[in-house]
Parts: structure tokens; sequence; C-alpha cells
């Protein structure tokens, strides 16, 4: 098969990084190509790619351009991951007789913008979550048949590369007790929670040595490092910035910390995971799908420093079930998280969709 991603975001984000996975573990078999606008997206993947104006859901120029990449490469699905994308794609694909599986990675109710695009203009759907899927249900999703659950897959072999380093200078200071998130610093990713609840770590047990790492950038960064001030955490504070690879400073970590309002399946908490981190986080989306509270993390509430800063101070007085919750969490994840394996699910999908089409659509546009 050839498959065409959608993707006109303007940034870089969890989003685009689930693009450029698929795009990479469907490779191997499969011809895949991505539309995109963002010229930080295009700049993240090296795949085939064209950049297009993505101008509006139904933007003239970039659905032609859409329709003529679909007749040039022999495109079998179209994989948009926006609602505008799915529109596009959708008109697209009627004019060239392929369907649309469309992406959505976080929990959406379906208002009438959405429905249109998920229900009207894309022939199926895939999430990464049974919570999405039974959002779309419980919101009069037509056609649940057609949602698949495929969870996201990550990159092993880079994050083995990271797990096997020892510390390096800079990363982890001798003698320190770290704690980390890697997000956008955008109001959903609950930074603020994260910062109180350090604080709140630093009223209970003093602890000199601890020290809070932000890897991430964005509209926020600047209000939090006011309220690091106004918390009077800043000296312990490291606001690291984007990193193009964040792992390495995460696996020198002893703690993350995800402490999101609304999620999926996001990809850095896996990822630390993986890496063997004791983890806390917020129970959204589908969080409590893979995290055990007590077990592989802690979950909390969302907004609940109180609960982030009390799950510090147990991790940071008892190391040893630090490295037994990282150890389970490392393997929840390696058991049901590869790249391998959605890559095979997304592969069956496009077929089943592929076959279930032939037939059903007009003769596509000459």
């Amino acid at each position: 098969m050839n498959l065409l991603f959608l993707n006109s975001a303007g940034s870089w984000g969890g989003n685009e990084k689930w693009v450029s996975m698929a795009m990479t573990a469907l490779t191997p078999a499969h011809g895949v190509h991505l539309a995109y606008r963002g010229e930080a997206v295009g700049r993240h993947i090296t795949l085939p790619k064209t950049r297009l104006p993505f101008l509006a859901p139904v933007d003239p120029y970039t659905v032609w351009r859409l329709s003529k990449i679909i007749r040039d490469l022999g495109i079998s699905v179209l994989i948009p991951t926006k609602p505008a994308d799915i529109i596009a794609a959708g008109i697209a694909g009627r004019l060239r007789g392929v369907p649309t599986l469309a992406r959505l990675g976080i929990v959406r109710r379906l208002g009438p913008y959405r429905r249109f695009a998920y229900e009207t203009m894309a022939d199926a759907v895939v999430v990464n979550a049974g919570v999405i899927k039974q959002v779309l249900r419980d919101g009069g999703y037509a056609r649940p048949e057609r949602i698949h659950v495929i969870r996201n897959g990550l990159d092993l072999g880079a994050l083995d590369a990271a797990r096997g380093k020892p510390r390096q200078p800079g990363e982890a200071a001798a003698g320190r007790w770290t704690v980390t998130c890697a997000a956008s610093m955008i109001d959903r990713k609950g930074f603020d929670t994260l910062l109180r609840g350090f604080a709140h770590f630093q009223s209970l047990t003093g602890a000199p040595e601890a020290r809070l790492v932000l890897i991430g950038d964005g509209r926020r960064r600047q209000a939090l490092e006011s309220l690091a001030r106004d918390l009077r955490i800043a000296a312990s504070t490291d606001f690291a910035g984007y990193l193009a690879n964040p792992y390495p400073r995460v696996a020198a970590a002893d703690v993350f910390v995800l402490c999101s309002h609304n999620e999926g399946i996001p990809n850095a908490l896996l990822e630390a995971m993986y890496l063997e981190k004791a983890v806390i986080s917020t129970e959204v989306g589908g969080v409590g799908e893979f995290v055990e509270h007590g077990r592989n993390g802690f979950l909390i509430r969302p907004g609940d420093w109180q609960g982030v800063g009390q799950h510090l101070v147990t991790l940071y007085r008892n190391r040893e079930l630090a490295r037994e919750m990282g150890a389970r969490a490392h393997q929840t994840v390696r058991d049901g998280f590869s790249a391998a394996r959605m890559g095979r699910l997304l592969e069956e999908a496009c077929a089943a969709l592929v076959e279930s089409s032939t037939g059903s659509r007009p003769a596509p546009a000459r």
C-alpha cells in the first residue's frame, strides 16, 4: 500500500511525533508520504513529504494538490491527523476514490464541526486509547465498529541507547535527587501543578539536594518561571528548554511527573516509564489503562498539587519502592507499546479499509 499522512500543525507536538513514528513503522513494507504545513513539522520528519498551504479545511488549492499526490503516487489510504485535515482529505479522497482513516489522539467531545469531520468525512477512525473510543460512542458517533484502538508505539532502540548510558556531568550532579517533566509549556500540560507540588515536597522534606528539571518550551514558560520565583523554588528548578533528544535527561532523573488536564496516551509518559522512571501522572485520557496506582506509578487528579508533593515525599524517602516501580513501568511499556506492534495494527486497519471500500466508491476523477 501507499499511504498519505496529512498534518497541518504549525508546531511540533505529540500528534506530530505520532505521525513520524507511524510513518517510520510502516516504511519497511509500504510507501509513505506526508502532506504538511509547518516548517517545524517538516524539519523533524525526513521521510518523503510535500509542503502545502492548508489555508482552510476547504482550500481548493490544497485539495487539488492532494488529489494530484493521490494520483501520482498511487495512494491507497489517506491518514489525516487534525479535523481540518480530515475534511480536506475526505474531499480529495472522494475525488479519487480513496478511503480516509482519521487519527484522534486525545479525548475530544464531538461538536458539530468535529462530528462532520470524524463521522461524515472519514471512513474510519484510529484512536490510541479505549477511553477515546468510549467518548466517541457516548457522544453519538454512528459507526463504532469503524473505530480502531491502536496504542502508540515507541522507538525502543533510541530509548535503549539512553537507558544504557551512564549519567553525564550536568545531567544529574552527584548526590542530587531529580524530578523531571518533558512537555510543551501550554495550559493543558499543568506545569503549574507540578511546580506547586514540588514546592510542597520541599516544604515537607527540606531536601536541599532535590532538583526539578523542566524540559520543553512554549507560551507559558515566562509565567512558569515567575511562579517558580514566587514559590521560592527557582534556585532548585532548571528550565532546560526544548531538547531535540530529551531521553538522556529523562534517563538521568529519578522521578517523572506529568500533570496534564487532558491527554490520550502521552508519549512522554510512556518514554519515561520505559526508561525505568517512577512516574506520577494525572489520571486523564488513557493513562489509567496502563498505569496501575501504587504498582507501576502513582495517579492523581488534575490540579492536585498536594498529591504530587506527597507522592514525591514517598518516592524520595523510599528509593527501593521507586526502583521497583520503575522496573514494573519498563515492563508495561516494553510489552505493549512497540513501534512494530503499532505499525502492524495500522497496516491491518488500512488493509481492511481498502478492502471494504473497493467497489463502494465512484470511479476516481481523471
